[in-house]
């Protein structure tokens, strides 16, 4: 089964599989299949969760989270192999895993299982699905899988060869044609590589005193007071760095919950730090104050700012380098924004839509973006004249579009065109990558020790793959080659990764259901005979359109409030009344007391409930978030 995974399984267990697959009469899937399956059950051994039933091993690997004993303070080694196992396993959905264990028992020998159980009966747990006697070779590829540093997926490429000719989709504004290119030796010998990140950063604590940050507010002051006569700025266009630093009030909560007197506990930088304050408190300030004081003081490190928005990272990284640098041109920049390349247009149009940006010309004064959104492609340079007006209707390939790495070998004949079709054939990279002036922010980003970017470009934007092999986003990058990361606007950061990594998915009233529910019948109506998993997952689909039907007519206000209202009237029910009736049943009581029970024995139930109730009591007062035995 494929997998789209960051890291690859550890060499110990695709050489097994090969070694399974050579040395055995099971086949390759065979192999795969029966060490995931297996792996699994050690991971749950290593957990010392392995009296749960052999089904449970899904709810691990999906990252659900689970009020478990054992699963609260998991330390190092047992956090470790839970990260690697849902690297190596690719079963994290329910069905997917029963169809795994089905799988496992019906098509893999039993002498070749380190555990075996009834497929009848999956409730069985896993201490008693395994063997006493099991195959040692496989349960050390088990051991030493689930403790591995696991090494990054890499991206196959594929590099251009010289005349052979290459196809690609040139996106304009019109419209999307295919251009053919080819290369020449010389050509290729400006292909080189472009330096970049040897290995992850080791951070330390950094610990900085408020009041050495004035010194830094002056020299912006004195930078921009240069930049002003030089280009003409208005008074309100400076930023009045030393008024706005003498404006921070930072107050340390301290061991006791006192504050600190204003501006005399050094800001403490190990792990997450917090800053809260009100608006126009300081806080953007002090970021900024910071990441100059990084730029003059500490040559060894990098700090990345998160702001909200793309221009904002734009404007910050154009101001930042005119303090530091005088030449966009020619000048290596101090700042660099990191962007997605997929919304280049409309970053684009923004920008020079912007404020920022229109003040700069106006006044005659280059602004860092043109740098860093810069759009000539060097591969439209090998073009024919006659292509580029006839077929591009002389405009320039779409920005963000550009065919860096996604070069396609042209056919050659009639029959390999309609291969392609089927098959797109591997992609290859773009020669001209390292010198082309569209990828300038690439070749600045390794100097550059101010990185700006924002959560959606951490979050969702990747890196060329002439750079990076790894399937990495920006954010992983941010996170092994930077000292500090400042978080501004941190409720707009939240919000970005909240609908990220927690999407919210409408079910229905134009959601997934009623797509779904479309596409199922028209399937089953040319596919009355399906395979038995297709026809429980379409009986499944129909069962839940059945049950959100329901729910809705009950939520109706018409149709269903009255229904509902009948039901609460009836037992109202709350955590309290639910666990009181409980706690009867466990006392060996009815839900409620005869008419004929006299006060006594009424009495005398009473207390046998709160004895129990004591219990549950304590359940509802305390925290939720904190487990208790």
């Amino acid at each position: 089964m494929s997998q789209m995974t960051l890291f690859e399984p550890p060499a110990i267990f695709t050489e097994r599989v090969k070694e399974l697959k050579d040395n055995s009469e099971l086949n390759r899937e065979q192999a795969q299949l029966l060490l995931q399956v297996e792996l699994g059950f050690a991971l749950m051994e290593r957990l010392e969760i392995d009296d749960e039933p052999v089904t449970a091993v899904w709810a691990i690997l999906s990252g659900t989270p689970l009020r478990h004993p054992c699963l609260q303070n998991l330390d190092e080694v047992q956090r470790r192999a839970v990260a690697n196992a849902r690297q190596i396993i690719p079963f994290s959905a329910r069905f997917a895993w029963l169809g795994a264990l089905r799988f496992y028992v019906r098509n893999i020998p039993q002498n070749r299982r380190n555990y075996d159980f009834d497929i009848q009966d999956l409730d069985s747990q896993i201490i008693h699905a395994a063997k006493h006697l099991r195959d040692q070779v496989n349960q050390n590829v088990y051991e030493n899988s689930l403790s591995a540093d696991l090494d990054f997926r890499q991206r196959r490429v594929e590099h251009a060869e010289a005349g052979v000719g290459y196809q690609f989709q040139a996106k304009t504004e019109k419209e999307t044609v295919t251009m053919q290119v080819q290369f020449t030796p010389e050509h290729l010998s400006t292909a080189r590589q472009q330096s970049w990140f040897p290995r992850p950063r080791s951070r330390e604590p950094f610990s900085l005193r408020i009041p050495d940050l004035e010194s830094n507010a002056e020299f912006l002051d004195r930078r921009e007071q240069l930049l002003a006569r030089r280009y003409g700025w208005h008074e309100t266009q400076k930023g009045h760095w030393v008024s706005r630093f003498r404006k921070i009030n930072f107050h340390k909560i301290q061991e006791d919950g006192t504050l600190s007197e204003r501006n005399t506990e050094p800001l403490e930088l190990d792990g997450f730090v917090h800053l809260a304050g009100q608006v126009a408190s300081g806080k953007s300030t002090l970021s900024t104050l910071l990441a100059v004081d990084v730029l003059r003081n500490h040559l060894d490190r990098r700090i990345t700012l998160v702001v909200s928005d793309v221009q904002s990272a734009i404007r910050l990284a154009n101001q930042i380098n005119w303090w530091f640098c005088d030449d966009p041109e020619n000048d290596e920049p101090v700042a660099v924004p990191l962007l997605g390349r997929s919304k280049r247009d409309a970053h684009l149009k923004s920008f020079y839509a912007s404020k920022d940006f229109q003040e700069h010309w106006q006044r005659g004064q280059p602004h860092w973006g043109d740098r860093f959104l810069g759009t000539a492609c060097a591969l439209q340079g090998l073009l024919q004249s006659s292509d580029i007006f006839d077929r591009l209707h002389g405009k320039p390939l779409k920005p963000g579009n550009e065919p860096c790495h996604s070069l396609k070998e042209a056919p050659k004949s009639e029959s390999e065109r309609k291969k392609q079709n089927n098959y797109p054939g591997v992609s290859h990279l773009c020669p001209f990558f390292a010198t082309c002036p569209s990828q300038q922010v690439y070749r600045d980003m390794p100097a550059a020790r101010v990185w700006i970017t924002t959560p959606g470009a951490m979050a969702m934007a990747g890196l060329p793959r002439h750079l990076e092999l790894r399937p990495i986003k920006i954010g992983e990058l941010v996170y092994q080659h930077s000292d500090i990361v400042v978080f501004d606007e941190v409720d707009t950061v939240i919000k970005w990764f909240d609908d990220v990594y927690a999407e919210k998915v409408l079910l229905t009233n134009g959601g997934v259901f009623d797509d779904i529910g479309v596409k199922t019948e028209d399937y089953m109506r040319f596919n009355r005979v399906s395979p038995p998993l297709m026809q429980r997952w379409t009986t499944a689909e129909r069962h839940v359109q059945s049950v959100v039907t329901a729910t809705l007519t009950l939520l109706d206000k018409h149709l269903g409030h009255e229904f509902l209202r009948k039901w609460i009237e009836r037992g109202y029910f709350t955590p309290n009344s639910l666990l009181y009736k409980f706690a009867r049943r466990l006392a060996g009581l009815e839900e409620l007391d005869h008419p004929d029970v006299t006060e006594q024995e009424i009495k005398a139930n009473n207390q046998r409930v709160q004895d129990i109730m004591q219990y549950f009591d304590a359940l509802l007062d305390d925290d939720p978030l904190l487990g208790q035995p």
